[in-house]
């Protein structure tokens, strides 16, 4: 075969190519987010920006009618309802409330997650029970409600579960104190893994993000009852070892990366673990030491 006929084997693959605004359409999709601020808020407004029908819950009802009302004002079609995901029936109520209201679930993304700092040994089992029950829990009969829609529907779909750099016991630097939080985020890079491997045949993709650093409502004030237990060196100790855990500058930097396991880019992926943390796996060098180069150290 010549380097001509070659040649356009590869070059009339691009003229099929699907344009990337359509890539990341999601007019006519209708998709379950749990939680409503911080990343999850983030994420709302990525897939209804997309053309999206979004439905989402969490227990905190203040919150869930403010972040409608923002949304709605920007012209998205998104609906809340108060959902406590430590409850199965919540769960299936959530999906439910979508198809009643826009017909079959296409995408889940469930956010919604809780943790706070406790040595281990003084975790108290209703402190076990509340991370272990929002962050695996409830990811895992939110994510089994909607597939159930998607199956119903007959038409594939998107499934992108949230995990942490804390499944690979990544937490507070020098501090740690996330036993339970390692546990749950573990397990949901587990389920993920098993979950998108029964899903396939339906034409479904799963797939999860595992954040690393991020500054959220919800951070802050889970936080709080830590501080009022281990006082002010603790808290300081924390300040001081924050620092050196990168941070995203913005909820958007995972955000879009999650809108876009929802799009057609994850068509050829599933069961994969996505990790946003900023490099915190490495220690990056912070000076040019190049002694070739104009602007070396040793140049």
């Amino acid at each position: 075969m010549d380097k001509e006929t070659l040649f356009y084997m590869s070059a009339d693959t691009i003229e099929e190519l699907k344009p990337v605004t359509e890539v990341f359409d999601l007019s006519g999709k209708v998709a379950v987010v749990t939680g409503t601020v911080g990343l999850a808020l983030v994420v709302i407004d990525r897939l209804a920006q997309c053309g999206a029908k979004v439905v989402f819950g969490s227990r905190t009802e203040e919150w869930g009618l403010m972040a409608e009302e923002a949304l709605r004002e920007k012209g998205y079609e998104v609906k809340y309802l108060r959902t406590d995901v430590r409850k199965v029936e919540d769960c299936f109520a959530l999906t439910r409330f979508a198809e009643e209201n826009y017909g079959n679930v296409d995408i889940v993304v469930p956010v919604a997650a809780t943790w706070g700092p406790r040595a281990f040994v003084d975790m108290k089992e209703e402190e076990w029970d509340d991370v272990i029950d929002t962050d695996l829990k409830g990811q895992y009969f939110t994510v089994q409600a909607a597939a159930r829609s998607m199956i119903r529907g007959g038409k594939g779909g998107k499934v992108v579960t949230i995990a942490s750099v804390a499944h690979r016991a990544d937490d507070m630097t020098k501090i740690a104190m996330m036993t339970n939080y390692n546990a749950a985020k573990a397990g949901v890079v587990g389920i993920t893994k098993g979950i998108a491997k029964e899903l396939k045949q339906y034409g479904i993709n799963v797939n999860c993000i595992a954040p690393g650093g991020m500054l959220t409502p919800g951070a802050m004030m889970n936080s709080i009852r830590s501080h009022e237990l281990y006082g002010e060196e603790w808290e300081e100790d924390v300040k001081t070892y924050g620092i050196k855990t990168p941070m995203c500058s913005t909820l958007d930097e995972v955000a879009f990366m999650i809108l876009t396991m929802c799009t057609d880019a994850s068509n050829f992926m599933y069961g994969q673990i996505i990790e946003i943390d900023g490099g915190s796996q490495f220690s990056f060098q912070e000076k040019p030491w190049s002694y070739t180069m104009e602007n070396g150290k040793h140049a």
